[in-house]
């Protein structure tokens, strides 16, 4: 194969700008990610050669085997052809026969890290791989299968490698199960919004320093000797799930990805409230993605709605107990300036931009008081540092009985926080890219790209406006949304097409929670998904109104998207599916059916909160790298309590020396192979119904009370104050829909 001048150039830190290197020799070299990996060994040394995925590029990585308990990385700088490495290969077998010659371990995709305990070096390598999806072109893959190879020969181990504290740390490492809800990307930062991406302008690696990268630690050693990212593939935990929609004939992707926080990670009991950096437990930001055919190109069109869920941001706790399935909660600390709380919510405005919206769903009123005790304090906690704050960045707070509500016989949960969800949408808007533009280049960047099927998410900057004026930060998108803000209620309206206009940005998020933030966090979460899928439709000129009838087959496809995310999230959090009573019941399930469903699902969560989560949080603290192992230490699961892990642990885990940024730039878009999604039709009638429905009426009798929700003031119940009415908390949100 002839080859270009550069070819045995350095490659950048990360370069994604093509998916697939075209096979013409005056293609960038550079420009492409490693996806396919065959590991070689000798009795001195691996080899982990890695391709494009084509396989006409080709890197080594040589990993030395000598020592018993260092890690000896080098990279080799050449880029190969599939000649060259051939011929290479053989030069190595042949300078190693007299010590057993080079001989293939396994064929593999990507590092999912690096871990030391005791003594060895442990090589953790994805070996299978599903698609599992795609966005703007970009394939985003889930694992089948890993292995963790032993790195230092076994000529040169002591009995440290084999001892049964040795062994127990590798089970324990392996319990963590990467086949299930983790996923990446070799070219898409699945780890941040649509939005973030789309506005963040020459950055160069993958952003592994992102709080959704599960790998981050395992990582770190080997990009830090080899100055790149190309070698490792960043994971992230949570959920991803993807249907083609159609309506009128006209194709639309809907994706749904859910990502867990790695900070203050854990189990249900185990890991509640807040901790000393205003990291919450359950912290979980899920984004709503709808895109269309053309999404990736200078045609496309795309929108995004992000929300997140987490725990109340108090010092609590809940200690599972053997006699109490529902153990009493306990506030921990009394935290009379609320700095953790406060440390939280800061780090949620940098995150996401103001307003930050709060959505409580907690109990108001119990004849045992648990849930109201922490809504009573949760309130104090938000008007306190209400006080502090500016207007336009003031929290604000919704407290809502979701329990009380559901027990009404005409109640409509849905309807209701349909209602909070079109406020929050108002008060914080969406992203959408806006009127594609034609995007002007110069022949050398024409050459360079695939006629016709430009992949590049720098047409979609372009589409979003000019990037040196939004930036990548959100005080920068506050102006340009509160502009959108104001004229966008009637354009909604007025207009048969929001897609003719400029691109639109999301300033602030809506979170929510209950005591878990599982079951009814689960129902809230997809109520606001629905209200945003109206608007995000209409704005891409699918649809001529802003609502999708809750009764339409696109709300029920969606319906199933987010049960389907509310049970992966459940099993993670607290070992059991979500109990799904509002959504069976919408979907016309049988009610015997469903009691005993739901009484299955809370023994089985009964079971694993009091029996196996105390393993499975070990098995957490050691793969993030909270806890690291060290001879002459009390091994992990020897320990009393993993807070000091959680608190000290976490500056630790928040450095990052590698390059942590991420070159966005694609120009070929991929075929898409290895994945079908079969478009699901949606009914003509489900966009036609112009009629005033209840749904609608309950807006409108409920979205004046919700919007001008405030706190008032109630009897100080903290230790010397006055004492109030036990059972009730005087400041909570009521609705009163009769």
């Amino acid at each position: 194969m002839e080859r270009s001048d550069n070819s045995k150039s350095k490659l950048p830190h990360y370069v994604s700008s093509k998916i697939h290197p075209s096979s013409d020799p005056e293609t960038d070299h550079n420009s492409y990610s490693l996806e396919k990996f065959r590991l070689y060994e000798t009795r001195q040394r691996f080899y982990l050669v890695g391709s494009d995925r084509n396989k006409q590029l080709f890197r080594v990585l040589k990993i030395d085997r000598s020592e018993p308990s260092d890690l000896n990385i080098s990279e080799d700088p050449v880029v190969y052809s599939p000649q060259e490495i051939k011929n290479l290969l053989q030069r190595i077998a042949e300078g190693n026969r007299a010590t057993g010659g080079l001989n293939f371990v396994v064929k593999a995709y990507g590092i999912a890290g690096c871990i030391k305990f005791l003594e060895s070096y442990y090589l953790i390598l994805v070996t299978k791989r599903r698609q599992i999806g795609f966005i703007c072109g970009h394939a985003i893959y889930g694992i089948d299968e890993s292995q963790l190879i032993t790195i230092p020969h076994v000529s040169v181990q002591t009995d440290v490698a084999h001892s049964k504290t040795e062994l127990r740390y590798k089970k324990l490492l392996s319990s963590v199960d990467l086949t299930k809800d983790f996923f990446f990307s070799y070219t898409y930062p699945i780890m941040q919004s649509l939005q973030k991406n789309v506005t963040s302008m020459g950055e160069d690696g993958m952003p592994y320093d992102n709080m959704f990268v599960w790998n981050a630690y395992l990582t770190r050693a080997i990009r830090s000797r080899c100055g790149n990212t190309i070698w490792t593939i960043a994971l992230v935990h949570g959920n991803f799930k993807q249907i083609r929609l159609s309506i009128f004939g006209r194709d639309f992707s809907v994706s749904l990805v859910s990502r867990r926080s790695r900070h203050f990670a854990g189990t249900r009991y185990l890991k509640r409230g807040v901790n000393d950096m205003g990291r919450v437990a359950n912290d979980v930001e899920t984004e709503q993605i709808v895109l269309n055919e053309d999404a990736g190109t200078c045609k496309g069109k795309m929108s995004s709605i992000v929300q997140m869920r987490g725990s109340i941001p108090l010092f609590w706790s809940q200690e599972a107990s053997r006699f109490s399935p529902k153990p009493d909660i306990i506030l921990q600390r009394y935290d009379p300036t609320y700095q953790a709380t406060k440390l939280h919510f800061e780090d949620l405005g940098k995150r996401y931009g103001s307003p930050i919206i709060v959505l409580n769903l907690i109990k108001t009123f119990e004849k045992r008081p648990r849930e109201m005790m922490l809504r009573r304090e949760f309130a104090n906690a938000v008007g306190y540092l209400n006080t502090m704050l500016s207007e336009e960045k003031q929290l604000q707070f919704i407290h809502w009985d979701f329990h009380k509500f559901a027990k009404s016989k005409s109640a409509n949960v849905l309807a209701v926080l349909g209602a909070v969800a079109s406020q929050a949408l108002d008060l914080t808007g969406f992203y959408y890219s806006g009127k594609p533009k034609i995007v002007k280049r110069t022949a050398n960047q024409l050459s360079r790209t695939s006629t016709g099927r430009d992949a590049s998410l720098r047409d979609l900057r372009v589409n979003s406006g000019d990037p040196a004026r939004i930036g990548s930060n959100n005080e920068n998108l506050n102006s340009m949304i509160n502009q959108d803000r104001e004229s966008d209620s009637n354009q909604l309206k007025k207009q048969d097409k929001v897609g003719e206009e400029g691109p639109h940005f999301q300033s602030g998020v809506l979170r929510t929670n209950c005591i878990d933030c599982l079951d009814r966090t689960n129902v809230a979460q997809y109520a606001y998904g629905l209200a945003a899928l109206g608007r995000q439709l209409l704005a891409m000129g699918l649809t001529d109104m802003p609502k999708v009838d809750p009764d339409s087959t696109i709300a029920a496809a969606l319906m199933d998207m987010y049960q389907s995310m509310g049970d992966a999230l459940a099993q993670q959090y607290g070992g059991s599916a979500a109990h799904n009573t509002v959504f069976l019941e919408r979907q016309g399930k049988w009610k015997a059916t469903t009691q005993s469903s739901e009484f299955i699902k809370s023994i089985k969560r009964y079971y694993s909160n009091e029996y196996t989560d105390g393993e499975k949080q070990d098995a957490i603290n050691l793969f993030l790298g909270y806890f690291q192992p060290q001879e002459g230490k009390p091994p992990l699961w020897e320990l009393d309590s993993d807070y000091h892990l959680h608190v000290y642990g976490n500056a630790i885990q928040e450095e990052d020396p590698c390059p942590d940024n991420c070159n966005l730039e694609t120009n070929a878009k991929p075929a898409r192979v290895g994945i079908t999604l079969a478009p699901i039709p949606a009914c003509r009638e489900d966009f036609l119904r112009v009629k005033l429905t209840s749904f609608d009426k309950l807006i409108d009798r409920t979205c004046s009370a919700i919007k001008n929700v405030r706190l008032c003031s109630e009897p100080d119940h903290r230790p010397g104050g006055s004492a109030g009415n036990s059972g009730v908390a005087p400041d909570a949100a009521y609705f009163s829909l009769g």
